[in-house]
């Protein structure tokens, strides 16, 4: 009795169990046997990648295959037998259109199947950004160009930045709607525009935001910590890189820094015991000499990367002020065959006093054998073939010049004052910079509050008068344009950049800029290899587009 009942148990639990195997296969199957579904045949997608799980209903005695009709589309597995999750996967369109492949299941049995896979084109996408500068001279404002690699209906940009503002619409520069310019009211160069653009697809007609930034220069660099600034610069003899005295608030982290102008990035670091005030290079030696108002100073070997050298300045003259004796370095300045003079200060007064440097003679100072209130030199400047230092007169007022070299030791004056004749000079202006002309003995002179001009220092000539702000002035003469005197000023005091033509005394070119950090322009050069314009400025190097500017230029 026992026996049996077991039996019948056993055997009800078979029954039972294959009711609900059969349940369950009934509840996924929906088509009657020896035919096959699926369950879907058609799908639309975007343009990323992505997949898809397709069931493929059949009974379990259908064997069957899967095929592809494009590269771009694949299905996983590729054949089997009954029903099965078919994976359709598609890689992301990068075709200029939409487009459109198919998924076949075949069997022997029926008639195949197909499965559609419409995919939507990638929307349009920013290709590129630039800035363009505008001449204000000529009513053109800076912008930004905008170039997408499909057409866009619509473009809106926004910022919140103090630098510059927007108060003007985006321009379709094209019927296509590629390229689209935003006018800026005030762009500064020497920064980043860092703008939100948002723009309509004509593809799909849905709408995108694209964070960007644009540079209003080629390359910078900047000074790493917070606590240090730049005090000075000078070029390398090759130009092909500058090098910047960085002060600190820390005295032993004070250093010289040599950085690529190719690239940008730090090559050297010297550490200095002063500040620099100044720095020179030698054409003689190739050696670089640095200033720092002390009783000494350094002598730095480019290639080697170190100090090789420091000079003592041990003699008082006796024809230094009585009551200020000059025994501090200040600046140098040296012609090509090492011949240089040496401006020396006081300490803690303006008296000032110059003496013979002569590096073919392992730099050996020697006094000028003249009263210190003779021939009271401001500021040294080489000439354009490296013959002669010229020197302007303390105080910087517009005021005689003078010259001397290995060969003419007495300084020569060059009286441009009592010869120049123009009721536009504003008389009692204070020299904000003089550049010497790379092609001849020509001087470009700017003074505060507003008056630049060229003075040919032999024979003597003037310009024309430009009455532009000079103020914190900083000029580099155009080393390219030997026909015509083209200089740059960059003046921080209103935040102007301009190029003139002195042969014409006007200017032909202006922007505005700003550089980071308190806007204050230490130098400025001009590259002829790359034909552009470098800036120092508190905490950085700035190259700028010298050859935009000029095309700019006025007719």
């Amino acid at each position: 009795m026992k026996v049996r009942y077991i039996i019948i148990v056993f055997i009800g639990q078979l029954v039972f169990s294959g009711c609900s195997e059969n349940e369950h296969f009934e509840n996924h199957k929906t088509i009657a046997p020896h035919e096959f579904k699926l369950k879907k045949n058609n799908i639309t997608t975007e343009y990323r990648t992505g997949f898809e799980y397709i069931y493929l209903d059949t009974d379990m005695a259908i064997t069957w295959t899967a095929t592809s009709s494009a590269d771009w589309l694949t299905v996983s597995p590729s054949s089997g037998t009954g029903g099965a999750n078919l994976c359709v996967t598609w890689q992301e369109n990068t075709d200029p259109s939409t487009r459109e492949a198919t998924v076949t299941v075949t069997t022997p049995q029926m008639n195949g199947l197909t499965l559609t896979v419409k995919q939507g084109q990638k929307p349009a996408e920013l290709l590129s950004k630039r800035a363009i500068v505008g001449n204000v001279i000529k009513g053109e404002l800076d912008s930004v160009e905008l170039v997408f690699d499909k057409p866009v209906g619509k473009v809106n940009v926004s910022s919140a930045s103090e630098l510059y503002y927007i108060d003007a619409q985006t321009e379709k520069m094209d019927d296509e709607g590629l390229r689209w310019r935003l006018p800026l009211k005030v762009a500064k160069q020497g920064n980043d525009v860092k703008l939100s653009v948002d723009y309509w697809s004509a593809s799909d007609w849905k709408e995108y935001t694209k964070g960007v930034t644009v540079s209003f220069y080629q390359r910078k660099f900047t000074v790493t910590q917070e606590n240090e600034w730049i005090t000075y610069s000078t070029l390398s003899l090759d130009k092909q890189s500058i090098w910047v005295a960085v002060d600190n608030w820390e005295a032993e982290q004070r250093r010289l820094v040599q950085v690529s102008l190719d690239d940008m990035q730090e090559v050297k670091s010297v550490k200095t015991p002063y500040a620099a005030t100044h720095l020179c290079m030698n054409p003689y030696n190739g050696l670089l000499y640095v200033m720092g108002n002390q009783d000494y100073f350094c002598v730095v070997d480019p290639e080697k990367g170190e100090i090789v050298k420091t000079v003592k300045i041990l003699e008082t003259s006796p024809y230094a002020h009585p009551q200020y004796p000059t025994n501090y370095a200040s600046e140098v300045a040296f012609t090509k065959d090492g011949f240089g003079i040496l401006r020396l200060i006081s300490d803690g007064s303006t008296a000032m006093e110059w003496r013979y440097i002569d590096s073919a003679d392992d730099d050996k100072i020697t006094l000028s054998g003249y009263d210190w209130a003779e021939y009271e030199f401001e500021r040294l400047y080489v000439n354009y073939d490296g013959t002669r230092i010229y020197a302007s007169r303390y105080p910087n007022l517009y005021s005689p010049m003078y010259w001397v070299n290995r060969q003419q030791r007495k300084p020569v004056e060059v009286n441009i004052s009592s010869s120049f004749q123009s009721d536009k000079y504003y008389a009692g202006g204070n020299l904000m910079d003089l550049q010497m002309s790379p092609f001849a003995n020509k001087a470009f002179i700017c003074t505060a509050p507003g008056s630049e001009c060229v003075v040919g220092l032999e024979p003597l000539s003037y310009s024309e008068v430009c009455e532009k702000e000079a103020r914190d002035s900083k000029c580099a003469w155009d080393g390219l344009v030997s026909d015509r005197d083209y200089v740059y000023q960059v003046c921080s005091y209103d935040g102007g950049l301009e190029l003139y033509d002195m042969t014409a005394g006007r200017g032909i070119f202006g922007t505005y800029h700003r550089f980071v950090g308190n806007n204050e322009a230490k130098s400025c050069y001009f590259l002829p290899a790359t034909d552009e314009l470098v800036v120092t400025s508190y905490d950085g190097v700035w190259v700028l587009d010298a050859a935009a500017m000029k095309s700019k230029k006025l007719k």
